[in-house]
């Protein structure tokens, strides 16, 4: 049974929902992100990022801030739910997904960082020495395990807490399945598909 102190379950459910919304806009406000495959030209790149002046540096901005929204709410969800061992999973989802919000703070200050500089870069582009778009800080794995993580703890928190008794170990199994996949087999992990999974966590708290 779930806590009857437990903050407002449909308002918590409803914001996250909305929030994870906000999450899959922002993977494809960009022209980038909105080419599928991605372009891997450097000049391409420059191109499409120095031409889209509000959805890039909409989407390095808004990706930081709705991290940090699901951090707040998985709080919420983690104090709400029955003590003992639900709520120390909470917890630890919750811990988690601010780590993994900070760990994107790099990525997005580089993806700022690449608006400002493209102009130059196309100018001074050369085909036979191609610039480095993007750097590579080491962040982004450990970002999308700790989301993956906080995902499939959060689902079984509500799982063990009887709130997604079914839905919550649905999400968790694909949280675990999709950390799997991305380092055995794809060798990658695009962000929209951790944002699939919270989909999936929403949905269930609001049709609950």
């Amino acid at each position: 049974m779930v806590n009857a102190s437990m903050l407002p379950l449909r308002g918590i459910a409803w914001a996250l929902l909305g929030v994870t919304f906000v999450f899959l806009v922002a993977a494809f406000i960009t022209k980038y992100f909105g080419r599928f495959p991605l372009p891997t030209d450097p000049l391409e790149q420059l191109k499409l990022i120095a031409t889209d002046p509000v959805g890039w540096p909409a989407q390095a901005i808004l990706f930081p801030v709705v991290h940090l929204a699901v951090t707040v709410i998985y709080g919420l969800l983690a104090v709400g739910l029955p003590t003992g061992l639900p709520r120390w999973l909470g917890i630890g989802a919750t811990l988690l997904f601010a780590a993994g919000t900070l760990l994107w703070l790099p990525i997005s200050l580089d993806r700022l960082r690449v608006f400002q500089a493209a102009p130059d870069l196309i100018r001074l582009y050369k085909p036979s020495a191609p610039s480095a778009i993007f750097h590579d800080m080491g962040v982004f794995w450990p970002h999308t395990l700790c989301i993956l993580a906080a995902i499939g703890l959060m689902g079984s928190a509500l799982a063990v807490g009887g709130v997604l008794p079914t839905v919550g170990w649905v999400v968790a199994g694909l949280a675990i399945i999709g950390g799997g996949a991305g380092i055995l087999i794809m060798q990658d992990w695009p962000p929209f598909f951790s944002y699939v999974i919270l989909l999936v966590m929403a949905i269930g708290l609001v049709r609950r």
